[in-house]
């Protein structure tokens, strides 16, 4: 496995990429989750943005050129852009029969049968996949600790009564090892700049998006804290870019070299870390952001 292929592809391509991964990830958990609510809901208009950015930029993608510098793929983002408009039309109309049916074709056929088309060989994502490369050699313990956190973000999906202290230790954590990274990695002024900007806009932006969200707390400094995808979302990118950055220094890459990218890869991290900081701080009561906030009892003081 290696990285390379798509780091010196065309940007249509890493865009093309970078839309489509979340896409699929977040398809196959929204196919997963319970129906009806707000977090499916959600989660629904994310993964049809995702898919229609990922279709409109196949066009600007010209790799196999069949008839006049179009292929098959150009057809099927066409049959995506068609697809993703149905189902919202079918949302809207409260046709949930013909809503699951399009959302589960759209997901298997666009992102599945097409997916598995771009590993046959001579394609780019072939090369990442397959092609001996850095990834091969990454520490063993890495792969334990990416399904580590995968699962406590899966976790964090249901609803659930907890103690707050344990409520905070991911965000925590990820906080801590993202700042520690950074000040180890070598701290000047323009990393300390995006650490910074990483750090103030991911936790505006946790506090805005709990803005209206009521807290539930129970006795013995407990919450009840709603199902969320936005922690899995934060560890998988968290994960990707503290990735990237090890592959990028591994194989001696030009790419770090480039102006910004230093900088954006502290910035990733330490963006989302914050983010999920201030959505767990929200769920606790602290959030300068609220509007409302309600004092609960636990059942067992009724």
């Amino acid at each position: 496995m290696t990285l390379e292929p798509l780091l010196t592809a065309s940007p249509a391509i890493q865009f093309h990429v970078a839309t489509v991964v979340p896409a699929a990830l977040i398809g196959g958990i929204m196919l997963l989750m319970r129906k009806g609510t707000s977090l499916h809901r959600m989660a629904g208009r994310l993964w049809i943005a995702l898919m229609v950015l990922t279709a409109l930029s196949s066009f600007f993608i010209h790799e196999i050129k069949l008839v006049g510098g179009f292929s098959p793929i150009h057809i099927l983002s066409v049959v995506v852009l068609v697809s993703a408009a149905e189902v919202i039309r079918s949302a809207r109309r409260r046709d949930f029969v013909r809503h699951q049916r399009v959302v589960k074709s759209l997901y298997f056929g666009a992102i599945g049968i097409a997916g598995l088309f771009t590993l046959l060989p001579g394609r780019i994502m072939h090369e990442v996949v397959f092609a001996p490369g850095r990834a091969d050699g990454a520490p063993v313990w890495v792969w334990p600790l990416l399904v580590a956190l995968v699962a406590l973000g899966i976790s964090r999906m249901r609803d659930r009564e907890m103690p707050v202290w344990r409520l905070l230790l991911l965000p925590a954590f990820l906080v801590s090892v993202s700042v520690l990274t950074v000040f180890f990695g070598g701290l000047n002024a323009v990393a300390l700049l995006a650490l910074t900007a990483g750090m103030v806009l991911g936790a505006m932006a946790g506090w805005w998006t709990m803005r209206d969200v009521e807290v539930h707390r129970l006795a013995d400094n407990r919450v009840r804290v709603s199902g969320e995808f936005v922690s899995l979302m934060a560890i998988l990118v968290i994960f990707a870019s503290r990735f990237a950055a090890g592959m990028l220094e591994a194989t001696g890459s030009s790419l770090q070299e480039l102006p910004g990218v230093a900088e954006l890869f502290v910035l990733i991290p330490v963006l989302f870390a914050a983010l999920m900081a201030a959505r767990a701080l929200a769920q606790a009561g602290f959030n300068p952001l609220r509007f409302k906030v309600r004092q609960l009892t636990s059942e067992t003081q009724c």
